[in-house]
């Protein structure tokens, strides 16, 4: 009998444990809840997608008219170009060079004879580049020497002497060329570049190149000083041998 009654005490006890089945209606707004949601989802993902198609488009659209805004100046310059080939050589160059104002380069004179072993080397204005009378900062005195600065600024100049010797002899020589400023704020010369090397060979040439940034005032004049005229290399295309070049430099 005391069996029988724990038994019927579990039996209770299991059927107080056991949760109460919800009803049908609950369940059925948790389900639509939950509907509401996935739709309130897929609707911001769609509002996504179609913001940023929208935003590609405009991207694209806009861009395009700048570039058709561009292509329209461009022709300009393609055409002159293209205009200017048609013609013969001859007048395509001066063309091309007038834009190049702030461009000076000078060669060694021609026909010039060296009776100096060291001075000041003469210099003329490359063939392939006509005398600039419209250049706004530097022109080329008539010593043929100095090349004067018509404005203050910031400078870069490069400076190239072949030097060849052709003899039995096998001797030590030194070669130095230097870049001489003459101002007026200072009696005498600076010297702004130094090159020097030696050479103990019977037959060679040789090419000593240097170049430097310097601040120049209006009315500076630069000279090249050279330890040996009488070896400079006058033959052939003197210009793509020994060349004086100076033009404004702007740094970034």
């Amino acid at each position: 009998m005391e069996m029988t009654n724990e038994e019927a005490a579990c039996q209770f006890h299991a059927v107080l444990i056991e949760p109460e089945p919800e009803p049908v209606s609950r369940l059925r707004t948790k389900y639509h809840s939950l509907q509401r949601q996935v739709y309130l989802i897929q609707s911001i993902s769609v509002l996504f997608c179609f913001s940023c198609c929208l935003f590609t488009i405009l991207y694209h659209a806009f861009p395009q008219s700048c570039k058709e805004n561009e292509t329209k100046e461009a022709p300009t310059f393609g055409m002159q170009y293209q205009g200017a080939e048609s013609h013969s050589r001859n007048e395509t160059i001066p063309t091309q060079r007038s834009t190049f104002t702030s461009f000076t380069r000078l060669a060694v004179k021609d026909n010039v004879s060296f009776t100096k072993k060291e001075g000041y080397v003469p210099w003329m204005y490359t063939p392939e580049y006509p005398s600039p009378n419209h250049t706004r900062y530097f022109i080329l005195d008539d010593d043929n020497e100095s090349l004067n600065v018509l404005h203050d600024g910031t400078y870069k100049v490069s400076l190239q002497i072949t030097y060849r010797k052709l003899s039995e002899n096998s001797e030590e020589i030194s070669l130095q060329h230097d870049i001489h400023l003459y101002t007026d704020a200072y009696g005498g010369y600076l010297s702004l570049l130094t090159h020097w090397e030696t050479v103990n060979l019977k037959y060679w040439r040789k090419s000593l190149f240097s170049e430097g940034i310097f601040s120049l005032k209006s009315g500076d004049r630069l000279k090249v000083w050279s330890k040996n005229l009488n070896l400079i290399d006058v033959g052939g295309i003197i210009s793509q041998k020994t060349a004086f070049v100076a033009y404004p430099h702007f740094s970034t």
